[in-house]
């Protein structure tokens, strides 16, 4: 079954899978293992290169196999309609009682009803979407196919992109079709991308001689070279005479032309089409993919003085552009339905909008953007119903298609100051939807037509915020936000929600990035109007050495506090609260679940402080790959401060690993740019990845250096937020330059703000600290105190860090054995981070103590956390469960436990195979 137009109808013959084999090897490979565990594919590439063919073989293929397939499309008409492709998926399944719980299938049903005025929060609905497939997928495999990713609304984007992300062990295999145009996409995160690449000539002369065989040489060349590896422009013309082999005694004729692209064609056949037949394809075209929309169009087409019947279906399915199977009807290609509505005239478009307003409820979310299309000049009263509707996808989460809907409304209004009010409101609500240039646009649209003086202040705001997300510049917040803000102060409260909320957001953004005390101070007198969360933020943001009590602790407090309204209006300050206490993981269910509705937290901030959080946590390469795929994002999206942030986090991982041209490579482009634009936050993060590198490439006293230029000995700036990052990189390298003295200073300072007591990391920072700068048994007794901590392993690159440097002490000491088993610890850490020059520090402290560790590497151990390395190499020198025990001082039980889950990591099945293998990863 498929949820779309689709339903039921057999899939377009693939236009060829010549130079598509690797792809269609990888989604055939994926649909026979579904039964075993899910998938995600993209399918990325221009018009007509094959996207669509590709699924359609797909859904032919996992139909064939039993398997159940679903299907939508993105389209641009309903790209603003909330949830819209979400609801043509899986409304068909909400009978299912079986498979979901009563309150799952209330929360779809109440997310996907149009007029419901309090939606449920993003991740209710994910979470119940992925409940439905995962139960459906229980009885049979399920096949969820998506064109046209690029027009899917934002909040259905969103839900496919939660669910794309869970798929490994659920039965179903998710393929979505998208554009390579420079058109932005959902976030691909947990997705492989396919790209297809244009097929060669050779590709492209195989397709030819087997779905055009009666074209001449000549034609045939030259059709390759104009079709430019293009499957589409290949084959989709039609035969005509001139084109086909002459006769052996008749002249060569003249050699076709494609027109460049499949459009031209599909516009050409559209053009033959009797005028009454093309209204119904325009109307249905503009309908929807929904199961109702060929009934919709025939509808319309009645409503509009054109009634259609049975001959009309006909006669448009012998054009070959479309297929009617059991009442419902097809495109050949999606490109038909782009080419139907770009070659309509104005009046024909406005024609068939009025026609499907008439047919539709009056509370259709779809209503409004076609009685929007059908309204030729102004019309208030349509205008007024947009905005309403506008305000109510705001509350569902989709503040880019509120922003299309407003500028409509201005449009259509009147009167000048209205249009400027409102063209400045849908400004705002890109702006937090992640769109600066939309908003930038906006902006200027309004400015253009007069922007009312009760909207200047959110124009001047919106422009401000703009400038900031796209291109980093602090200019325009530092002169204009701490006028703003007194001037808000004299307004009511509830009449200015909008304009507060962006405020105190931008307040907190520009405070936290720039060194301007005034924009602090403006803060910090909104503090005793902020509720606890608001404080929070602005502690950890602004005062980080300000002492109290554990800020990990008050974070849980405050939200298992929150009602879910609560947690979606204060959801960006606990993402920030989270960043700061380097807790972000812990709470990532939250972000899930608020990230489709909360203003001001789009999935990049997500993204960006997820790939903080893995990187302290040791998943560089996924950090890497985040990021990368952030910065792409954030490009296209026009996001240029934050394709900046995600480069920074790049950078920081070739630092840590010491790939210094790589990182050179990124912090000189970037630094020039926050040089200019006064992003002290961003220099400052610079320093810090060099310090780090440093470290690495033994340049010890250039790193002291750069890490007492952040925070000098014994002190915490208030511009240093993340202190903690800084922390043990300048002990480590105050000790190694022999300024233990200043080491101290620092270690004493963090006592006296109770650095310990601020967030789990604080904590080990602190006590790792402490044990590299002691001196004497205090190196061995502090350094295990700190392994002992809760939660130590969170932090794989520290604790390797101290692990050498206490083996490195423990061997200078003559206490060989115990310096090898934390040198090794050490090793494999690092090996596992890819760290070479710490894992060749690591190594030639091995080789110091008596150890050599073989080419190879120890790719075993690098798997095992420090205590299991410890206890296989014990069962390696043949000591029994209770010797080990006694030895670790722990029970014989655990020493079991441990056992039971190295053998499997190191793929033994006995003690004396986990002997042989460790002794082969190091020869002593």
């Amino acid at each position: 079954m498929t949820s779309d137009g689709t339903a039921g109808a057999p899939p377009r013959p693939c236009t060829s899978l010549a130079g598509r084999e690797a792809p269609w090897a990888t989604l055939r490979n994926a649909l026979l293992a579904a039964p075993a565990g899910g998938r995600a594919l993209w399918l990325r590439g221009e018009a007509g290169i094959g996207r669509t063919a590709l699924l359609d073989q797909a859904a032919s293929f996992a139909a064939e196999r039993g398997m159940r397939v679903l299907r939508a499309a993105g389209i641009p008409p309903e790209s603003g309609v909330a949830l819209g492709v979400l609801r043509r998926l899986v409304r068909p399944l909400l009978d299912r009682h079986d498979v979901l719980t009563a309150s799952q299938r209330l929360c779809l049903e109440r997310a996907l009803d149009a007029a419901v005025d309090t939606p449920p929060t993003g991740l209710a609905v994910a979470a119940a979407t992925l409940a439905l497939l995962s139960g459906i997928a229980d009885e049979r495999p399920v096949l969820l196919a998506v064109d046209d990713l690029q027009w899917v609304d934002a909040p259905s984007a969103g839900v496919l992109a939660f669910v794309q992300r869970r798929l490994t062990s659920t039965p179903v295999v998710l393929v979505c079709a998208v554009r390579a145009d420079g058109t932005p996409a959902p976030d691909s995160t947990g997705a492989e991308v396919l790209n297809l690449a244009p097929l060669t000539y050779a590709e492209s002369a195989a397709v030819l001689r087997r779905r055009r065989p009666d074209l001449t040489a000549k034609a045939r060349s030259r059709l390759i070279r104009e079709a430019a590896g293009n499957p589409l422009a290949l084959v989709g013309a039609p035969a005509r005479p001139e084109h086909l082999r002459p006769a052996a005694y008749a002249p060569d004729p003249a050699v076709p032309s494609p027109g460049g692209r499949p459009e031209h064609d599909f516009a050409r056949r559209l053009d033959a089409l009797p005028p009454g037949t093309r209204f119904l394809l325009l109307l249905h075209a503009l309908a929807g993919h929904e199961e109702r929309s060929v009934r919709l169009a025939l509808e319309a087409a009645g409503a509009a003085g054109v009634p259609a019947s049975e001959n009309t279906l006909v006669t448009a399915e012998r054009s070959g552009l479309v297929r009617l199977h059991h009442a419902r009807l097809t495109f050949l290609h999606p490109l038909v339905r782009t080419c139907l509505i770009h070659t309509a005239s104005a009046a024909e478009l406005r024609r068939a909008h009025s026609a499907l307003a008439a047919v539709l409820p009056r509370d259709d979310e779809r209503r409004a953007a076609h009685l929007a299309a059908a309204v030729t000049g102004t019309d208030d009263t349509v205008a007024d119903h947009l905005e309403r509707v506008a305000r109510h996808t705001v509350r569902r989460g989709g503040h880019p298609e509120a922003a299309t809907l407003l500028e409509r409304a201005a449009q259509l209004s009147t009167r000048a100051g209205t249009r400027g009010a409102r063209l400045t409101a849908a400004a705002n609500a890109a702006a937090i939807g992640g769109q600066p240039a939309v908003a930038a646009r906006l902006l200027e649209d309004a400015e253009a037509v007069g922007v009312p003086g009760g909207a200047r202040p959110l124009w001047e705001l919106t422009d401000a915020y703009v400038r900031f997300e796209s291109d980093g510049d602090l200019g325009p917040a530092v002169t204009r936000l701490p006028a703003l803000l007194a001037g808000l102060r004299h307004r009511s409260t509830t009449a200015d929600d909008t304009l507060r909320d962006t405020l105190r957001f931008l307040l907190h953004l520009t405070a936290a990035f720039s060194d301007e005390p005034a924009l602090r101070d403006a803060l910090r007198t909104e503090l005793s109007r902020s509720g606890a969360v608001a404080r929070l933020c602005f502690d950890l943001w602004n005062e980080p050495a300000r002492p109290g009590p554990g800020g990990t602790r008050r974070l849980r407090r405050l939200v298992a506090a929150l009602t879910p309204e609560e947690e979606v209006k204060e959801a960006w300050q606990l993402l920030w609260i989270a960043a700061a206490l380097d807790s972000v993981g812990e709470h990532a269910q939250l972000w899930h679940r608020v990230v489709q509705q909360a203003p001001y937290l789009t999935r990049a901030h997500v993204n960006l402080a997820t790939c903080g959080d893995d990187y302290l946590r040791g998943r560089w390469d996924r950090c890497l790959s985040v990021s990368r795929q952030g910065a792409h994002t954030a490009r296209d999206h026009g996001c240029g401060f934050h394709e900046r942030l995600f480069r920074l986090a790049e950078a920081a991982v070739h630092s840590a690993r010491g790939r210094r041209t790589e990182m050179e490579a990124i912090l000189e482009r970037i630094e020039p740019w926050a040089r200019k634009r006064g992003q002290s936050y961003v220099l400052r993060r610079a320093v810090g990845i060099r310090a780090v590198c440093a470290l690495a490439s033994g340049e010890d006293e250039t790193a002291y250096a750069l890490t007492a230029s952040l925070t000098p000995p014994g002190t915490f700036p208030v511009q240093e937020p993340h202190f903690q990052h800084v922390f043990l990189n300048l002990v480590e390298a105050a000790v190694r330059t022999g300024r233990r003295a200043e080491a101290m200073r620092h270690i004493a300072a963090a006592h006296e703000i109770r650095m310990g007591d601020i967030a789990p990391h604080h904590g080990f920072v602190l006590a790792a600290a402490e044990a590299m700068a002691a001196e004497g048994e205090d190196v061995h007794t502090l350094s295990e105190a700190a392994y002992a901590m809760p939660g130590a392993d969170a932090w794989p690159f520290e604790l390797a860090r101290l692990h050498l440097r206490h083996g490195t002490w423990l061997r200078l000491a003559h206490r060989p054995e115990e310096s090898r088993s934390h040198l090794l610890t050490a090793h494999a850490h690092f090996t596992g981070l890819k760290a070479e020059p710490w894992a060749r520090r690591a190594a030639a402290e091995l080789r110091a103590s008596g150890t050599v560790l073989t080419q190879a590497g120890p790719t075993e151990a690098g798997q095992l956390t420090p205590q299991e390395l410890r206890i296989a190499r014990l069962v390696a020198a043949g000591l029994s469960n209770g010797q080990i025990a006694e030895r670790l001082k722990v029970s014989p039980r655990t020493v079991g436990t441990h056992l039971y889950k190295i053998f499997p990591k190191v793929n033994v099945a006995s003690r004396a195979a986990l002997a042989h293998a460790v002794r082969e990863a190091f020869d002593q």
